[in-house]
């Protein structure tokens, strides 16, 4: 398409792609404390409430959430949020659901940084395409909340984009900042909050729900709660975890001191779907569900708290996720592919391994007795294993520069360690186990080049200094990159189905782009009843006369029974 160029899953071990995503993450988080765009907004806008959305006896509306990554997954899922009628697998039969006439983007809208032109690239234009504006066609009204990727600029491109009350194709803006109230019946209100990248909740949006409940509702209304965050597994899951708190305080000074009745929280940022439930002693049942599946690498199950014990306001069960925990399971083995799925760091790590060889090479040159190590160590075999680990130990010891780097590379493993994710303690030794286990396989990999590559060159006559350097150099890029690669897809793996964590590392590597999930909920009649709709498979697609066609059958379905939540 002329204004967007289709782009491939975000390769999130890419070496580029980690330090500049890493560089602006720590940027935003300490300008974002000095600098905040939700206090400049709220002084030059109105407290605008939706009261206008549609409602009229019934109303349907979508949530969707972590979009904007691969084209192919993005554009599937902004076809079916999008189409008239939506045919949904249920059981045996097939159900048609109409579009909603709201779609709530619940954060995340863009991978990895929210720079104006990935915008365009990875939501605006596969959006605009997949649900083009067409006169007299439906239309439907769209409120974003943003996650922690759009506030990598400070919300700068995002207020730009969804804050001037505009359309995207069939979609309309509506918002004119970052969090929102909007009315979905008599009794009923969709409530999204801006929790900023350290869940800090400004004061002008205190001041903006207060005004919405002290104005336009009244004691028993009901809320929807949208967050960008499911803090609520986070404050059971991990070690330290600080973003449940504010969570909570909004909670009890905002919904539960004024009568209000909070019946469900929504979330993304986990990119799958998780239901827990939590029924009170009079029978009354609150859910709070993660449904982050719009177009991002899948995240697993597996590892999710069966019970979420430490909630202000009860103790909450997890009854479904999709994909189911078996399958998720059984996915986190496809890091064995680590090595292929993510070339550009195997290549970053046989770098290192080419660094530490110069390095004890120059080093171990200077030492007039015994001289070049790789000269030493070419006519050893295994039999001579213990002189090999020897000298190559004495010469990486002579090397401050190979000491430095390796130890530095080691100390990056060790903090690269998901140890905030487990209750136990000293999980963060199997970090540090893994970078010795880099260090020794970086030195293992240096004899065993070399003395494959002198007996090789010797068969062919071909020995000396220059080929042997050069045999060892394409070794270590062909094998030493890939072998290395494949000890992180490991480690990866160990840590995730064993120690429980890495969640993100560990299927962020894969690039998943099955298992998306969105929410279309309908009120009528004093219900309020949701259909979470799953999509096991996306679709290919390729452009061809202006749009893009597919061979491929899509196949949503419902991940389960349609939730019902009675509004009286």
């Amino acid at each position: 398409m002329k204004d967007f160029k289709p782009q491939k899953m975000v390769g999130w071990f890419d070496i580029q792609q980690l330090a500049t995503t890493a560089i602006r993450a720590i940027l935003s988080s300490i300008f974002g404390s000095y600098a905040d765009k939700r206090e400049t907004v709220a002084s030059i806008t109105k407290s605008e409430v939706y009261d206008d959305c549609g409602w009229d006896k019934e109303l349907w509306l979508d949530y969707i959430s972590d979009t904007g990554d691969g084209f192919n997954s993005t554009f599937t899922m902004a076809k079916l949020i999008s189409s008239d009628q939506l045919a949904v697998q249920a059981n045996d039969k097939e159900i048609n659901l109409p579009r909603g006439k709201i779609a709530v983007f619940g954060g995340d809208l863009v991978y990895p940084t929210p720079t104006r032109q990935l915008y365009q690239d990875r939501f605006i234009g596969p959006l605009q395409a997949a649900a083009p504006r067409v006169e007299g066609g439906t239309e439907a009204d769209m409120f974003v909340l943003p996650g922690n990727h759009d506030w990598y600029d400070g919300l700068t491109n995002f207020i730009k984009i969804f804050c001037r009350k505009h359309r995207i194709g069939s979609y309309r803006t509506r918002q004119d900042r970052s969090y929102f109230a909007i009315k979905l019946s008599h009794n009923t209100w969709l409530w999204a909050i801006d929790i900023q990248l350290e869940s800090d909740i400004d004061k002008p949006q205190l001041d903006y729900f207060e005004f919405v409940a002290s104005n336009n509702m009244k004691k028993g209304d009901k809320i929807i709660l949208c967050t960008a965050e499911p803090s609520w597994i986070y404050n059971t899951s991990k070690r330290v975890d600080t973003t449940y708190i504010n969570l909570e305080y909004f909670e009890k000074t905002c919904i539960v001191e004024k009568g209000f009745e909070q019946i469900l929280t929504l979330a993304g940022d986990l990119h799958h779907y998780a239901r827990y439930e939590e029924i009170s002693e009079s029978g009354k049942v609150r859910y709070k569900i993660t449904s982050g599946g719009g177009g991002a690498f899948l995240h697993p199950t597996h590892n999710l708290p069966y019970k979420l014990n430490r909630m202000h306001d009860g103790d909450f069960e997890l009854r479904k996720t999709f994909p189911d925990q078996k399958k998720s399971f059984k996915m986190a083995f496809g890091n064995l592919l680590f090595p292929i799925k993510n070339l550009s760091f195997g290549f970053f790590l046989a770098f290192i391994h080419l660094y530490l060889a110069w390095s004890i090479r120059i080093s171990s040159s200077l030492d007039q007795d015994p001289g070049d190590i790789l000269v030493q160590i070419r006519t050893m075999g295994l039999s001579d294993i213990h002189q090999v680990n020897e000298r190559l130990i004495n010469s990486f010891a002579n090397s401050f520069s190979a000491v430095t780097v390796l130890l530095l590379f080691a100390f990056g493993f060790y903090k690269f360690c998901d140890s905030n994710s487990s209750k136990l303690r000293f999980v963060g030794v199997a970090g540090l186990i893994h970078g010795l286990l880099h260090i020794a396989l970086m030195l293992f990999s240096l004899w065993a080049f070399t003395y494959i590559s002198y007996n090789m060159l010797e068969s062919l006559n071909l020995v000396s200094d220059i080929t042997i350097i050069m045999s060892v150099v394409l070794f270590t890029v062909l094998i030493g990159g890939f072998v290395s690669g494949l000890l992180v897809g490991l480690y990866l793996i160990f840590c995730n189905l064993v120690l429980g964590i890495h969640d993100n590392e560990a299927f962020s590597s894969m690039k998943i782009e099955g298992h998306k999930n969105f929410l279309r909920m309908h009120l009528k009649d004093n219900k309020l009843t949701i259909y979470p709709i799953g999509l096991k498979k996306i679709a290919r697609w390729k452009p061809e006369l202006g749009s893009f066609i597919t061979k491929d059958k899509l196949s949503p379905e419902l991940i389960e029974s349609p939730i019902v939540i009675d509004l009286d």
